[in-house]
């Protein structure tokens, strides 16, 4: 009974069921014949937060047992508590575009953009190289320019505040993918679920410029096939990356790892 209520238990425990609950989703959405609503996508999400929240929970709950204070287990940086807070974003982000039946683009890219600034803290403080934490700074300010500067380019007059933080924020997702492997614990699992969360948001993308180009994309063509495929692209990469970033939170307590 002692063995079960140790803190690596407890979140190997959570991290199954979260894992076995988001599998199910995933084939009722894209295999089954069951009509899932859009809006219902976003139980997917929510369980994503919560479990982020109930790992917090855990360490809190068994801080007693491993000899910690609370305000040391919330405040700590490197123990997973910025992806905590990443999730939490994400969470808000989807709300206003997936939960929402009159969708607010705007605000939820800017939201999305916190997520990222919080993984870019995560990869940012989990790298104990100093040149590299200066590489992740520089690449990410670069990159943001530089697709700033594309579209008024592409855009011109047609140049928008959603266009310009959508940009800057594919931008920092792109940067959270080429140093997130930098980090410790659960490096390559957040990179995998970064670049699920950037293919996602390429489909995304591809049905923005859809619009944008007078007719759309020509039929037939290869665009056109991703953008109209019979397949939910978007949830197909984007429920699969929401698993994977909230799962490294299992990797990232040290002290479960030294007492267990």
């Amino acid at each position: 009974m002692q063995a079960l209520l140790k803190r690596k238990n407890l979140m190997t425990v959570a991290a199954v069921i979260f894992t076995v609950f988001e599998a199910v989703m995933f084939y009722l959405i894209h295999i089954s014949n069951v009509e899932v609503k859009f809006t219902e996508y976003y139980i997917c999400i929510i369980a994503a937060a919560v479990f982020s929240l109930l790992t917090l929970i855990i360490k809190i709950a068994t801080a007693k047992e491993y000899d910690e204070k609370i305000k040391d287990i919330i405040t700590d940086k490197k123990d997973g508590n910025l992806i905590i807070i990443a999730m939490m974003f994400t969470l808000v982000a989807d709300y206003f575009l997936v939960a929402l039946e009159e969708q607010n683009h705007l605000a939820g890219v800017i939201v999305f953009l916190g997520t990222q600034f919080f993984i870019f803290l995560h990869t940012y403080v989990s790298d104990s190289n100093y040149l590299c934490r200066m590489a992740n700074i520089g690449c990410r300010i670069l990159l943001s320019a530089f697709a700033v500067i594309a579209v008024f380019l592409i855009l011109g007059d047609s140049s928008d505040l959603l266009s310009i933080i959508s940009v800057v924020y594919y931008a920092n997702l792109c940067t959270n993918i080429l140093f997130a492997h930098r980090c410790e614990k659960g490096g390559i699992i957040l990179t995998i679920g970064l670049i699920l969360f950037a293919l996602c948001d390429i489909n995304v993308g591809l049905s923005a410029l859809n619009n944008i180009y007078s007719g759309g994309f020509p039929k037939g063509s290869f665009l056109y096939n991703i953008l109209y495929s019979e397949l939910n692209l978007i949830w197909i990469f984007y429920i699969p990356s929401q698993t994977l970033i909230p799962l490294t939170l299992i990797f990232l307590d040290k002290k479960s790892e030294n007492k267990a």
